[in-house]
């Protein structure tokens, strides 16, 4: 209830269906309405009277959501979804393998991609593909990711592997195995404006993880490279991660 969405329908790319109750008492059937009209290209439909509850009558929309995923299946390979990226990167990675040479750093390298394997698992995300020397993986909320990504640097740093990690959350575009979309190339930069042992993320991810015990410190709008529009940026920590000894 305290998180703000007016300026987010607008924003909406994917197909989107809305349905309303006359007679609805925990949702206003104008206030449904009014959603519908913000979302591009949105199709609203509006159900027999009754509670907010639909259980009485699944018959009446599962035919409607039927007939609109099965129309848009064949008609295009491309999806888009919303999806929140992280980026992580090792931090001096050229110097790291001039010290330790071709062979400890391969090691190096197959550790870290263990770890980060391992926490990926345990917070529900997916490796969309490697990025020189770190990774970029999708979840399906934003405070997996965060999550993730703090708990990935001191992991990493004891094993003598700085990283640093960018998270963001908007429309990706799928096209096949590849993922690309502006959420995609917000997040790198995020990502590659954090310093060693940072976690960064954009205000969106702010705002969708309220109530999540993380903390948020503004660091001011940043025009990051090839962006349209600079981009509000917060450090990301937790309430122990910021004391210091």
């Amino acid at each position: 209830m305290e998180i703000d969405i007016r300026d987010m329908p607008a924003k909406v790319c994917a197909p989107t269906l809305v349905f309303a109750r006359p007679g609805d008492r925990f949702v206003p059937f104008e206030a449904t309405a009014a959603l519908a009209a913000g979302i591009p290209n949105a199709q609203f439909h509006a159900l027999p009277a009754g509670p907010h509850s639909s259980f009485d009558i699944v018959k009446e929309f599962i035919p409607i959501i039927l007939d609109m995923v099965f129309e848009r299946i064949g008609s295009s390979t491309d999806e888009r979804v919303l999806k929140t990226v992280m980026f992580t990167d090792i931090v001096s990675s050229t110097e790291q393998l001039g010290r330790a040479g071709d062979t400890r750093w391969r090691h190096q390298l197959d550790i870290h991609d263990s770890v980060v394997d391992h926490m990926l698992s345990q917070y529900g995300g997916v490796r969309a593909k490697h990025t020189g020397d770190g990774v970029f993986a999708l979840f399906e909320g934003p405070t997996r990711a965060a999550r993730c990504a703090l708990d990935l640097v001191p992991a990493l740093a004891t094993r003598g592997i700085r990283i640093r990690a960018g998270v963001h959350i908007g429309e990706c575009e799928r096209r096949g195995d590849e993922w690309s979309g502006m959420a995609v190339h917000t997040g790198a930069r995020i990502g590659a404006l954090a310093g060693a042992g940072e976690v960064l993320a954009s205000r969106t991810v702010r705002d969708l993880s309220a109530g999540s015990g993380l903390t948020f410190e503004s660091l001011g709008l940043h025009r990051l490279k090839g962006l349209p529009e600079e981009v509000d940026i917060y450090r990301v920590t937790t309430p122990t991660s910021g004391l210091k000894p």
